[in-house]
Order: structure tokens, then C-alpha cells, then sequence
């Protein structure tokens, strides 16, 4: 917007222009125009006269004199449901992004929740797998994440990644009709302390088993139950920081 006239003059149609035009707005065409440098202070132009003044409050405009039904239209309820940052009528309406929307499943949010499965489906899967033979009878034997000889071995099980993977699973449900940050950073936070976990896991377990010594015959490693774990944590860990960052 520019300023075309200051102060009182003579506008089309013999009447004093109490304001100015915005930039491609001739002075005969009707509408609300400010009376000054201030654009909550305004009168209405008819086209022919200066017919109304209103003045922008908390409230909303407060109106004096004849009010045009077109002009009226401009402050009506449906004027009214948008809110509006400033009493220019030509600035476009400010629209508030919700924080809640229709639930929405997209690849980052689909891969959090496979990932949360996937770390409670690996947390009591095989974490150590031994087999040998006996004679010429062949033995497999599988120790599962939640076992209480995991936690003999290495200090922790795998009731903290399985608690990690239920709330990752619960933060992605809850992403779905909830776009706030707070809850990114708390999914991002989880993810860290899960995978940070899981690393651990697999370090130690495989520090363990490198220093058993097995018989001909026989073997120890990793179970599929701790590289699931830990393929999911990193996984998890990857998108959330990509969402969080890509905000």
C-alpha cells in the first residue's frame, strides 16, 4: 500500500477524502479506508461520500454512522470467525495451524511403529544361540532376551528395549492426529535412549561370547532376537531425528 493523499482533500465526486487508497484502488471505488497513518482508524467511502467511521478495539470494530450492507458484510459472523493480526481490511485473514488434524499415517510415523514391534518382537526373541553336538545327537539352544541369565551376563535384559518399543509405538499412534513438537522431541528423546541401549546389548553379548572357549563341534553367537533389537533402534533413531529436524 501506498499513500496517494494525506489529509483532507477532494475526492471523485466532490467530497473530502478522509483517508488514502491502497495501490491500485481507484478513489471512487467503495470500500473501508484508513483516516490517517493509522489503520485501525477507518471510514467507509461509498463511492460518492464518507458514510461511516469505525475504530479497531479488542472487541472488534466499533462502528458510527450508515453503515452500507457491503460494508457490514465485512464485519459480520463470518468476518468474525477469522482472526485477523491487523485492522487493515485488506490484509488477508490469519489462519492458526491446528495442532490436532484427522489422523494421517505417513512413512515416518508407519516406520516408528514398525520399529516399536519390531524392538518388543526382538526383546524376547534369541538373544545367544548355542549349538553343538552330544555323540552323534545335535543340540540347539536359544536364550531369549527377557531370560534372567541375560542379566547374569550383561547387567541388563531386554525388558528395557521391549518398554522402548511399546512407547515408541504409543508416541506414533499418538503422531498421527497430534503434529506437536513437544511430542517429536520426547519420540527423538526415546529413540536415543532406546538405540543407546540396544548398542550396549550387542557390545556386551558380543564381548561375552568371544571370550568362551566351545568345544569341536559346538558354537555360540548372536541370536536374531538382539540384531532384530538393534536393526529397530537405529532405525527408530534415524526417523525420529529426520522428523524432528525436518520441521
Amino acid at each position: 500500500m501506498e499513500e496517494q493523499e494525506t489529509g483532507p482533500s477532494t475526492a471523485a465526486g466532490g467530497a473530502p477524502d478522509l483517508g488514502w487508497h491502497p495501490l491500485g484502488a481507484k478513489p471512487s471505488d467503495p470500500g473501508w479506508y484508513p483516516t490517517g497513518v493509522n489503520p485501525n482508524d477507518q471510514a467507509y467511502w461509498d463511492g460518492q461520500n464518507w458514510t461511516a467511521r469505525r475504530r479497531w478495539t479488542v472487541n472488534g470494530w466499533v462502528e458510527q454512522g450508515a453503515v452500507p450492507a457491503a460494508a457490514a458484510a465485512s464485519t459480520g459472523p463470518a468476518a468474525a470467525a477469522a482472526p485477523r493480526l491487523s485492522g487493515n481490511p485488506y490484509a488477508p485473514p490469519a489462519h492458526a495451524k491446528p495442532k490436532t488434524a484427522p489422523a494421517t499415517l505417513n512413512v515416518g510415523v508407519l516406520l516408528i511403529m514398525i520399529s516399536g514391534i519390531a524392538l518388543m518382537f526382538g526383546s524376547v526373541g534369541s538373544w545367544v544361540r548355542v549349538s553343538g553336538t552330544i555323540g552323534i545327537a545335535g543340540f540347539h539352544l536359544s536364550i531369549n532376551g527377557l531370560d534372567p541369565g541375560i542379566s547374569t551376563l550383561i547387567s541388563v535384559n531386554g525388558y528395557v528395549t521391549f518398554i522402548g518399543g511399546i512407547v515408541l509405538l504409543v508416541f506414533a499412534g499418538l503422531a498421527m492426529t497430534n503434529d506437536d513438537l513437544l511430542l517429536a522431541i520426547l519420540t527423538a528423546l526415546v529413540a536415543v535412549a532406546t538405540a543407546v541401549f540396544a548398542i550396549y546389548d550387542m557390545f556386551r553379548i558380543v564381548q561375552k561370547i568371544s571370550n568362551v572357549t566351545t568345544s569341536a563341534g559346538s558354537s555360540i553367537s548372536v541370536g536374531w532376537g538382539l540384531i532384530c533389537v538393534l536393526s529397530a533402534a537405529v532405525l527408530a533413531l534415524i526417523v525420529s531425528l529426520v522428523r524432528l529436524v525436518s520441521r
